[in-house]
C-alpha cells in the first residue's frame, strides 16, 4: 500500500519540484500538496497520513504552530521539517516538538526518500554538518537587547520561546497572564520587525542573542 504524503510549502516552484521528484523516484507515493496552511490543516484533520513534510514559513503562518495544532492528528505520522534555515535553535525546537527529522531544502531526493522510508521509531535525524546541538541557553546578550530596546520581561519571553514554550507555558513560568505574554510577543515582533516564531529564533541566533 503506497504511503500517504502531505507536503506544505508556499514556494510553488519548490512544491511542484519536490512533488514530481518523489513521484518519479519514490515508492509509489500518494502525494497531496498544499501551498497554504489553512487548507493543509483542514485536510490533515480529515485524513490519515503517513508522512507530513512541512516548511517553517507558510503564507505568513508559522510551521511550528501548524505542527503543534495538528499533533493530535499526527500521532502515527512521520513529521519532517524541510527548511532553508538550518539553525541549531530551529533543529532543537523541531526535535522537542516531536518531529522525526529536520532537513535543509538542498537535501537530495534520495536522502529525503531514505528519511521517509525509515522506521517511525528511528532516532531524530538532521543533515546539518554539525549535529552537536547545545541544549542550553545562555543569558540574553545585554548589548544586543539594548540595541533593540527590549525590556527585561521581553528578554525572558524570547528565551522561553526559543526553548519551545508556548505563550501559556511562558505565562505560567513568569506568573503573568497569557494575554500579557501575547502583548509582549506583539511588541517583540514590532521591535525586531519579524512575523513568526521561526523567524524570531533565527533572528536570535544570527544576532547572537544567545551564546
Amino acid at each position: 500500500m503506497p504511503k500517504q504524503l502531505v507536503i506544505c510549502d508556499d514556494h510553488t516552484l519548490f512544491l511542484s519540484g519536490i512533488t514530481q521528484l518523489l513521484q518519479k523516484l519514490g515508492n509509489n507515493y500518494e502525494i497531496t500538496a498544499f501551498s497554504d496552511s489553512k487548507n493543509c490543516q483542514t485536510y490533515i484533520q480529515q485524513h490519515i497520513i503517513d508522512v507530513f513534510i512541512c516548511d517553517l514559513n507558510i503564507d505568513n503562518a508559522d510551521g511550528f504552530e501548524l505542527i503543534s495544532n495538528l499533533k493530535p492528528y499526527l500521532k502515527n505520522t512521520k513529521i519532517i521539517v524541510l527548511s532553508a534555515y538550518l539553525e541549531d535553535f530551529l533543529i532543537q525546537k523541531a526535535q522537542k516538538m516531536g518531529a522525526h527529522a529536520f532537513l535543509k531544502k538542498e537535501t537530495t531526493a534520495l536522502e529525503l526518500i531514505n528519511v521517509i522510508e525509515a522506521d517511525l521509531n528511528t532516532p531524530f535525524y538532521t543533515n546539518k554538518i554539525n549535529k552537536n546541538i547545545n541544549p542550553s541557553f545562555a543569558q540574553l546578550d545585554n548589548n544586543t537587547a539594548n540595541k533593540f530596546k527590549l525590556t527585561q520581561q521581553e528578554k525572558q519571553i524570547i528565551k522561553l520561546i526559543c526553548q519551545g514554550q508556548t505563550s501559556q507555558q511562558a505565562a505560567q513560568q513568569l506568573n503573568i497572564s497569557k494575554t500579557t505574554v501575547d502583548t509582549h510577543r506583539k511588541n517583540i515582533n514590532r521591535k525586531l520587525n519579524i512575523t513568526s516564531t521561526s523567524t524570531l529564533i533565527k533572528f536570535a541566533n544570527e544576532n547572537n542573542l544567545f551564546s
